[in-house]
């Protein structure tokens, strides 16, 4: 099954940066280039006649804003905003825009966020489904077009890492190390930036400094759990919402 493809348009009056975003929609395999603008008043007559799913929008343009280019569209699609100005953020999510990236924009910041539109689009997609026959037959062909990886950035590449490859992942100061059985990944991130691009419902935060693969774990005792091999402390601040976690997922009976 082909992976869902997301719509894109890429708006803003810097050819840099139309030449950047649009570099990044090309690299990312759930995301399709439909038309770059380098102003805004293009790009409405564009969405008047056509739609997409993804709107990368610039808020300083002439003759037509990002602003007011929301404010005129009848039908929005998801809006990520791109600016070198964070005083614009607060006017941006009044007009519910899904994220606001600041310029300049970093690969694996976009990458985040294209993840969690594409992750919320097809939540919605499966929600929206009504028949039973059909919605078992359309959820099926959805989940598999969910990604089952991500990528990170390491040295000089951008690393695809597979979630199933994942046993854990260890803070390291200003790195994160990714701890598969046949290698270590190093990558300049936080944990709330690498929380984000995981599935909520495989990985779990249990200590300041560890992340671990749910399906990866051998044993738990009351302090620790057992993965690679390797006793990982459960913090006390992560353990009631670490054992919540199990319990929702029914991986345990608390009873």
């Amino acid at each position: 099954m082909s992976t869902v493809k997301l719509r894109c348009i890429v708006v803003d009056d810097e050819p840099l940066a139309v030449e950047k975003l649009s570099a990044y929609v090309e690299k990312v395999p759930f995301l399709e280039l439909q038309q770059s603008f380098t102003n805004g008043l293009d790009a409405l007559q564009f969405l008047k006649e056509n739609e997409t799913d993804l709107l990368f929008l610039d808020i300083q343009m002439d003759d037509l804003t990002g602003i007011q280019l929301l404010e005129v569209l009848k039908k929005k699609p998801h809006v990520v905003i791109s600016s070198a100005y964070s005083e614009y953020a607060i006017k941006g999510f009044e007009l519910e825009v899904s994220d606001y990236l600041l310029k300049p924009i970093s690969f694996d910041r976009f990458l985040q966020s294209a993840n969690r539109i594409y992750d919320k689009i097809l939540a919605h997609n499966r929600n929206e489904m009504t028949p039973v026959a059909e919605s078992n037959s359309i959820q099926q062909q959805t989940a598999s077009a969910v990604p089952d990886y991500m990528f990170v950035k390491t040295e000089y590449r951008m690393q695809k890492v597979l979630f199933s490859d994942i046993h854990y992942i260890e803070g390291m100061k200003d790195y994160l190390r990714i701890v598969c059985p046949e290698k270590r990944i190093m990558t300049l991130t936080n944990f709330k930036n690498m929380l984000d691009m995981l599935p909520e419902d495989q990985f779990c935060r249990i200590h300041k400094s560890y992340i671990i693969n749910l399906s990866k774990i051998q044993s738990i005792e009351k302090s620790h759990v057992l993965v690679l091999n390797e006793r990982l402390p459960i913090g006390d601040s992560f353990r009631k919402s670490f054992f919540e976690l199990l319990e929702k997922l029914r991986l345990i009976n608390s009873k």
